[in-house]
């Protein structure tokens, strides 16, 4: 992929506990392209922070290809000999590569200022040009006035953007984001990673963003991956995703799968008026210009079924605008397929819910 910067082909990490083995990432392929933002998504325990920790070899896998900008930097298949790049080599391809973690990790008896000019020491620039980059990259966090502060002297959040600007010292192509903003409030959370989003776009980074809340990855990511018990099982762009999503695991980390319920309840306190062949339960999905479309007119005018909104919500992906609405279609079955597959036709994903607990 000629715009791909990282490239994990058939990653396996297994490890060996109390006598059994424990495949923490399995056969996983991903590619991620410069200047992506790119999630990856799961509960505690699924793999993804033991994947991404293989980016740059701070987990070795048991197998697979681990290629970054154009270079390998292991390979191992079968039960041949891993091949790898030395330790200076690797050391060098580690400072193109910033992560930020949950714990913030700062010098508790280090300023502000000295915790970035840390991880300058070995750049074998002078004392004065380390202090100005320092000096720049908390001014690019929003902190250029609390470099001679402790980190005791600052909030969490403030905190993280010092390890941010500490990850950004050396330049890199590639930051990775480790559960960073787990440890926040929601403010602070919001903060964060719009922070993220703008040195993606001001510094034209690529960004892996790690995390099991899928609202950070929906705030900021223009693709995703989900992850479960060591594998992804879904992927794409961030639109796609949310708006048809596949497996019962990204339904549940979106919400899909409590609005179906919650739609059921609320049918089932307000019971539709009709047999229960003459109506059904939707869920509709529709982006860009089909937003504000008169869809529920449309319908009655064009094959004379009633619809009718139980709620919906409208929001915003990579600058695309998504609505998501629960209906109940009422009319003749014929009438009612008629249109379903208008909707389908207008680009307009519509799912059957099933309505048992509803009636």
């Amino acid at each position: 992929m000629a715009d791909s910067v990282i490239d994990l082909e058939n990653i396996s990490v297994l490890f060996e506990q109390e006598g059994q083995t424990i495949k923490a990432v399995n056969d996983v392929t991903i590619h991620v392209n410069k200047g992506d933002i790119y999630g990856v998504v799961g509960y505690s325990g699924a793999g993804k922070s033991t994947l991404v920790r293989v980016i740059n070899l701070l987990q070795k896998p048991t197998s697979g290809k681990v290629v970054v900008n154009g270079e390998t930097l292991f390979e191992k298949n079968g039960q041949q000999s891993a091949t790898e790049i030395d330790t200076k080599q690797l050391r060098a391809k580690r400072r193109g590569i910033g992560m930020i973690f949950q714990h913030f990790n700062l010098l508790e008896e280090r300023t502000v200022s000295q915790n970035i000019e840390f991880a300058l020491k070995h750049s074998g620039q002078k004392e004065k040009a380390i202090q100005a980059r320092a000096q720049k990259l908390l001014e690019l966090v929003g902190l250029g006035d609390r470099g001679k502060a402790f980190p005791a002297q600052l909030s969490g959040g403030q905190q993280q953007r010092v390890a941010i600007a500490r990850a950004l010292a050396n330049d890199p192509e590639i930051l990775i984001s480790d559960e960073a903003t787990s440890a926040l409030d929601p403010k602070n959370t919001i903060q964060i990673l719009d922070l993220l989003k703008r040195v993606n776009q001001e510094l034209g980074l690529t960004v892996v963003l790690i995390t099991h809340e899928m609202d950070a990855v929906k705030r900021i990511a223009n693709k995703v991956a989900v992850m479960s018990d060591g594998q992804i099982v879904e992927r794409g762009s961030i639109v796609d995703v949310f708006t048809n999503p596949k497996y019962p695991l990204t339904k549940e980390l979106i919400g899909t799968a409590g609005e179906s319920e919650k739609a059921r309840r609320i049918l089932a306190t307000h019971p539709v008026q009709a047999a229960a062949d003459q109506w059904e339960l939707l869920h509709l999905t529709y982006t860009g210009p089909s937003v504000i479309d008169p869809v529920v007119t449309e319908l009655y005018q064009k094959f004379d079924v009633e619809v009718s909104i139980i709620f919906g919500n409208v929001d915003e992906l990579q600058g695309i605008p998504v609505g998501t609405l629960f209906v109940t279609m009422t009319g003749a079955p014929e009438k009612r397929q008629q249109a379903i597959s208008y909707l389908h036709e207008e680009k307009i994903g519509v799912s059957k819910i099933e309505k048992e607990a509803a009636e």
